[in-house]
């Protein structure tokens, strides 16, 4: 076959756009997979400090380097890229909370108090890991954003759709269409549909998309084509440019390879970022135990007991993912182990509300009620008696706030921990307290 007719095939003269596609499949399917058989590998995709952030992070400051160069070039584009530098700039220095990811000082008190993460940030002051209106509120917007940017302006431009023609008329460049796909799909996951840690691959997307859209116009200049997009471009224009975004993905996910593996080599930093994933691996389980995949909570939960074998927290929840799996000599297995444990805590500290509300727990998870009452009703008066001997104890608002949730009273007990957080905002336990007993309220009201 001649090599001309090869050149003028479908996939040969737009092997970029054919490219682009590819990579978001793959990101998207491996994502998937990962999420469904791989859950330590997910964490490490999506959790702070590890390859994933890095990633989101390496995209961003491309798009900012590459928009720079854009403001540089003989285009009416020039304005547009300077104001998409300085956010790309802006996210880049959140993304690594100015500094702190890196250099590891002390989050500032002013912003620990305010900052829903107790990060060196500003975007969580305003968002965070807990559940409020105007985080749900700028959810929302940034999805409409991405999705009005992302598919529905460079659509109006391909059909030439006047107010789109004046847009770009002023300097508001269109992303190439072959990116829409990534705006879409980010939108969608940027709203969180299924509680998975979806908003970071969303923001991975986002990066990505806008890194190729500032390459494209920098390949326009460079190769002094004038076209908005990318319909006129020859076969070896479309390969060159192939060869441009192959080239800065490939060189992100190293460099935010070796990122990691330079973080988790340093002593310190692996203690951070070993307590970040643990942490990942409790909550994760959860997660899957809310889809019915119990054996890979208990898989996650088993390892953290290898740690810890004594967590009774961790023994309970084992205890339940075998309930819900049927397997009832492994459940009553570990619910007698939880009580062992929690029965020698409570005669060695009989006055503790803490080891009499984990009593209660496990002797609900058992199924008995009556006994867990009894003790439900020792760490109430434990706790009124330390809040009639301490009244400005925080931590004892904190416990008794504690008891009432127990107690599934959650209007006493945010009433209780909202005092405790006024008492102590810079604190990460009595934030987390407040914001869930307010959700809980939120919810049943």
């Amino acid at each position: 076959m001649p090599p001309n007719h090869v050149l003028k095939s479908p996939l040969w003269s737009r092997p970029h756009q054919y490219l682009i596609a590819t990579i978001f499949a793959v990101v998207i399917l491996a994502y998937l997979v990962i999420a469904l058989y791989y859950p330590i590998a997910f964490i490490w995709l999506t959790y702070e400090d590890l390859i994933g952030e890095w990633s989101q992070t390496y995209f961003f400051l491309a798009a900012m380097i590459l928009s720079l160069r854009n403001v540089f070039s003989k285009s009416n584009y020039r304005w547009f890229f300077a104001i998409l530098a300085v956010a790309c700039a802006y996210v880049v220095l959140e993304e690594i909370s100015w500094g702190q990811r890196i250099f590891g000082f002390s989050t500032p008190e002013f912003l620990k108090a305010r900052n829903l993460q107790g990060e060196a940030n500003i975007h969580n002051i305003f968002t965070g890991p807990y559940k409020t209106f105007l985080k749900d509120a700028l959810s929302y917007t940034l999805a409409a954003g991405l999705v009005a940017y992302g598919m529905l302006y460079p659509l109006a431009c391909s059909f030439k759709w006047r107010p789109a023609a004046w847009l770009q008329k002023l300097g508001v460049a269109a992303p190439p269409l072959v990116v829409a796909p990534y705006f879409v799909c980010a939108a969608y996951l940027e709203l969180k549909p299924f509680s998975f840690n979806e908003a970071e691959i969303a923001e991975i997307l986002v990066a990505m998309a806008l890194a190729i859209t500032a390459l494209h116009y920098r390949f326009l200049t460079v190769r002094e084509l004038y076209a908005n997009g990318d319909s006129s471009w020859s076969a070896a224009q479309s390969k060159r440019f192939s060869l441009w975004v192959g080239g800065l993905v490939i060189t992100v996910f190293s460099v935010a390879g070796l990122t990691t593996v330079a973080a988790y080599s340093s002593p310190e930093r692996r203690s951070v970022i070993d307590n970040r994933i643990d942490n990942g691996i409790e909550k994760f389980a959860g997660r899957y135990r809310r889809y019915d995949r119990c054996d890979i909570s208990n898989r996650l939960y088993g390892r953290l007991l290898e740690d810890d074998p004594d967590d009774v927290s961790l023994i309970r929840k084992m205890a339940g993912c075998y309930q819900s799996l049927g397997e009832q000599h492994s459940f009553q297995e570990f619910v007698d182990r939880a009580l062992s444990i929690d029965l020698a805590k409570l005669e060695e500290d009989p006055m503790r509300a803490s080891v009499n509300r984990s009593v209660v727990r496990t002797y609900r998870l058992a199924g008995e009620e009556a006994l867990a009452d009894k003790y439900l009703l020792y760490a109430f008066e434990i706790g009124l008696e330390r809040i009639a001997d301490h009244p400005d104890s925080v931590n004892a608002l904190y416990s008794l706030g504690r008891t009432y949730s127990l107690a599934n009273q959650p209007e006493k007990a945010l009433e209780l921990l909202s005092r405790a957080y006024e008492m102590k905002p810079a604190s990460s336990r009595y934030r987390k307290a407040y914001y869930r007993a307010k959700r809980k309220v939120d919810e049943q009201g």
